[in-house]
């Protein structure tokens, strides 16, 4: 039994060497990625839609040589301009209220603003510490901003001309969004990695080689930004009886890049 034993060892420490060496030949080839080739492509895509939902800001501006008279008359004018809209047919939840500053004033005579951007009184009488010179003038101005959200854009400019013929006397801005943007970025996020994908099989077939497999991928930017009306067109001066306020919105973009690796 003892032979059988001492005869076995020999055979196996052979077909163990051997086993070693076949696996150390099988391994030979690339150890890191400086001996692997690779093709580096960059993708980007650009998807538009047609808005679904649009954001008014319009201001209440009111001035006065009274800080609380500033106040009280800017409350009932945006008090006036929610009513209004609400008649309109927006419901309270598409109205919210943004910013509001109240402000003061001082200015020379000869620093005095247009008429229209003065109080609507006369300025009070002001008592001359030297006589012959006139002195400063203080009056205050209150803003108050209102926020419409609708999804009825093709009424925009009415609701625009309805805030504005109730106190509302400047317009902020008009945005046309999405109510949810997400799958437009994906949609720009797959394109973007589908024509990354193109560039690199073009380039490999070019070479006469072949893609091998997808190495790595990252996501440079999904950019998204709603359409916003020109400043200009926002400025223009309504007169009572001009037609609605013209709205046409743009649609939406999305743009996004990815930076591909893949192997031949």
């Amino acid at each position: 039994m003892r032979r059988i034993i001492y005869f076995l060892v020999p055979i196996l420490v052979l077909s163990l060497a051997l086993l070693v060496g076949g696996c150390s030949d099988n391994q030979a080839g690339p150890v890191n990625d400086a001996e692997v080739r690779f093709i580096q492509t960059h993708g980007e895509a650009e998807i538009s839609a047609e808005p679904d939902i649009a954001e008014i800001s319009v201001g209440v501006v009111t001035r006065s040589y009274s800080a609380e008279e500033a106040a009280r008359d800017n409350a009932e004018l945006a008090g006036a301009v929610f009513e209004a809209l609400l008649d309109y047919g927006l419901q309270e939840d598409d109205l919210r209220t943004g910013t509001y500053r109240l402000r003061s004033q001082r200015v020379r005579p000869d620093q005095r603003p247009p008429a229209e951007q003065r109080p609507p009184v006369e300025e009070p009488a002001v008592e001359r510490e030297r006589p012959g010179v006139e002195e400063e003038v203080i009056y205050y101005e209150a803003t108050n901003e209102v926020i419409i959200s609708t999804s009825r854009l093709d009424d925009v400019g009415e609701i625009i001309d309805t805030a504005i013929g109730a106190g509302a006397n400047h317009v902020n801005y008009v945005n046309f969004d999405l109510e949810d943007p997400q799958e437009l970025k994906m949609q720009a996020l797959g394109a973007a990695t589908e024509q990354a994908l193109q560039k690199a099989e073009v380039i490999a077939e070019s070479a006469g080689e072949s893609i091998n497999r997808l190495h790595s991928i990252e996501e440079e930017r999904t950019d998204y930004t709603p359409f916003r009306m020109r400043e200009e067109m926002l400025e223009a001066p309504v007169a009572e009886d001009a037609a609605p306020t013209p709205i046409e919105p743009d649609e939406v973009t999305v743009r996004a890049a990815v930076t591909a690796k893949f192997t031949f």
